[in-house]
Order: structure tokens, then C-alpha cells, then sequence
């Protein structure tokens, strides 16, 4: 499913453990309850791009939404994945 979702990153990129070649973040979305959290991944042109990409900056994405299963394979919900395909900086973070 086609998604675009915005809002502050959570987490900077860093490799994924498996697969070096892509970076995931985290983005914290803010809703009626709350937040809710997406792992997001860049890979091919976007790495370049996810670099620049700090703790606190607001972004907005486009990808495709998947679930994954956490890691500890509990029954808890799944993880949301967007694959980013679009990325838009809308506010860099000011680091003192």
C-alpha cells in the first residue's frame, strides 16, 4: 500500500544489520492518541540522501507500507515498514 506519512525523525539512519547497502530511521507520527512510530528505509539513490537526515529534522515520505514481525517474535503488534521512494526535508533540526 502507497503511503505518505510526515513527522519527526526519531532516530537518525543507520545500517540495517543484514543488509548494508540501505539505512533505517525512525519517524514518530502524531496522532489523536499520541504517536506512532514507522521504521523507515532508504536504499539505492536515497542512501546519499537519508545521510543528511538527523534526530529531530521533520520529513515527509512516500513508499510503500508493509508489516513486519518484531524481531523477538512476539504476538504484539507488527512492526510498520515504509520503503521510501520520496523524500522531502520540511524542517532540519538546529543542533546547539
Amino acid at each position: 500500500m502507497q503511503v505518505n506519512i510526515s513527522g519527526l525523525v526519531g532516530r537518525a539512519p543507520k545500517c540495517l544489520p543484514d543488509d548494508s547497502s540501505s539505512l533505517e530511521a525512525a519517524l514518530a507520527v502524531t496522532t489523536n492518541d499520541g504517536k506512532d512510530w514507522f521504521a523507515i528505509r532508504f536504499s539505492n539513490a536515497l542512501v546519499n540522501a537519508a545521510q543528511t537526515i538527523r534526530k529531530g529534522d521533520t520529513i515527509s515520505v512516500t513508499g510503500d507500507l508493509t508489516f513486519e514481525p518484531l524481531p523477538d517474535g512476539s504476538t504484539a503488534p507488527s512492526k510498520p515498514v515504509v520503503a521510501v521512494s520520496d523524500l522531502q526535508v520540511c524542517d532540519l533540526a538546529v543542533a546547539y
